[in-house]
């Protein structure tokens, strides 16, 4: 590489601190950044601390990174603080090269229709109607709502890993509901560990005590649920994802009971909040704006009709439907900068260098607001996804990453947010409180960004097969 290569533009970084104090405080950290975009451009070096940044703007750039040159952005920080104290490279999320190959392959989408004697698509519609009868009349807020779609998502996820869903009032499906809760507040990046690493010397504090507590038994669950299923394990038909790691666990370089719970954790944190969230989401943009509610239910009656659960087969048949739930997705960004890349060799990218052990964040938030392939980006329509009433594609929306690292849950989390979204449309209206309109404005509590707290009735249609 050319010595007289530069690193990419940025503020200036101060001694030890590097630029923590521009990017402190109250608001949302890729809301900041948007900030460094319009002084330094689409490719901006920033120090936060000990860590080393380069973040991404465009769909271009975005783009180039991560399907042009793969090979110089694949990979995960795996020297985070937070990383590599909770063993997380042990996963598929967090684990790179060989390890990471061969995870996908074992607990990869190609193997999840093999499981047990449903289909995916069964499982989902089990479960959508499963959560319209606890949401039958179902008043509140959108806390209640994100609780009841955490559950049934975390059903799914049961079923295709353990082999059976439970109820949702099941002492042990609340028990695992919580431990998940708890392993999924997490500060990703924000944790200051990353940013000065001599803390992790310090005496651990609350959250990391409770952090590791809560691992400890949700490995002590998962090697219970291990030995139930060895004692009616069958090689010749595997009910779950359990069952594929019985079934290889005496081959040569097997994975490990250590990687199976490692793999349940990224099940639970990619495939299950954001997916929660996003059916938040969707549930807000309807109340917002009812006569895309409306419009969307009329489509769903016509084609869906008496019909107890609505199919992919429907869905294809419903353009207006999936085009609203990809505009909802485009402008929620549930994961603005996605999963963090990183570099293990110096790279050269854009007439730049960026340093070995760089982070790398793609803000995906500004490939779906870009305005070189999105007009009026702010504004919602779903029809910018409609071509004489078919569905096109936009090469700037990608809301589960792309390349070689995209979210390996991309297909299952859209069949998931497309078939509940529709069965909730079929069997309820969500009313517009006058006094209360949702803002949809963002917070971000956690990993994934959500709307501000909203008020929303579930009112059950009484000519709904489901109702019957």
């Amino acid at each position: 590489m050319s010595i007289e290569l530069k690193r990419p533009p940025g503020p200036r970084c101060w001694p030890i601190v590097g630029n923590l104090l521009q990017l402190s405080g109250s608001g949302m950290f890729y809301e900041k950044l948007n900030t460094l975009r319009k002084q330094h451009g689409d490719v901006v070096y920033i120090e936060l601390g000990a860590l080393k940044l380069v973040v991404l703007f465009g769909h271009e750039k975005v783009k180039k990174a991560l399907t042009a040159q793969p090979d110089s952005f694949k990979y995960r920080p795996q020297w985070l603080v937070e990383i590599s104290s909770f063993a997380l490279f042990n996963g598929i999320v967090w684990s790179n090269g060989p390890l990471n190959e061969k995870l996908r392959r074992f607990a990869g989408p190609s193997v999840w229709p093999g499981l047990g004697d449903q289909t995916l698509e069964q499982r989902v519609q089990i479960e959508a109607t499963a959560l319209v009868m606890e949401l039958t009349n179902q008043k509140g807020n959108s806390e209640t709502l994100k609780t009841k779609f955490f559950q049934a998502i975390s059903n799914i996820n049961c079923a295709i890993i353990f082999g059976s869903r439970y109820e949702y009032s099941d002492a042990e499906f609340q028990e695992f509901s919580g431990l998940m809760d708890r392993l999924l507040q997490r500060q990703g990046i924000n944790n200051p560990l990353n940013f000065i690493p001599i803390l992790q010397y310090l005496p651990e504090g609350k959250k990391v005590k409770e952090m590791k507590v809560a691992i400890k038994k949700m490995c002590e669950f998962l090697a219970g649920k291990v030995k139930a299923a060895r004692s009616t394990f069958d090689k010749s038909r595997a009910r779950s994802l359990v069952d594929l790691y019985l079934s290889q666990e005496h081959e040569q370089d097997p994975v490990t009971e250590e990687n199976v719970f490692h793999i349940v954790r990224d099940f639970f944190v990619a495939g299950t909040e954001n997916v929660a969230i996003g059916l938040l989401w969707l549930i807000g943009y309807m109340v917002r704006y009812g006569e895309v509610q409306g419009k969307c239910r009329e489509c769903i009656q016509k084609i869906v009709g008496d019909k107890s659960a609505p199919s992919q087969g429907d869905i294809k048949q419903m353009p207006y439907v999936e085009a609203t739930v990809q505009e909802v997705l485009r402008l929620a960004n549930i994961a603005p900068l996605s999963v963090p890349h990183a570099t293990v060799e110096e790279a050269e990218f854009e007439g730049y260098s960026i340093p070995r052990e760089t982070m790398v964040l793609t803000h995906l938030q500004s490939v779906h607001l870009d305005p070189a392939y999105w007009d009026d980006p702010e504004v919602f329509r779903p029809e910018r996804f409609l071509r004489d009433g078919v569905l096109i594609q936009n090469e700037a929306y990608y809301p589960f990453s792309i390349g070689s690292r995209y979210c390996l849950a991309a297909k299952l989390a859209h069949m998931e947010l497309t078939l509940i979204f529709t069965t909730l449309l079929k069997n309820f209206t969500f009313p517009s409180d006058a006094s209360c309109i949702p803002t949809l404005k963002c917070t971000q509590p956690g990993a994934f960004v959500e709307p501000e707290v909203f008020n929303v009735t579930c009112n059950a249609l009484t000519l709904s097969p489901l109702m019957k």
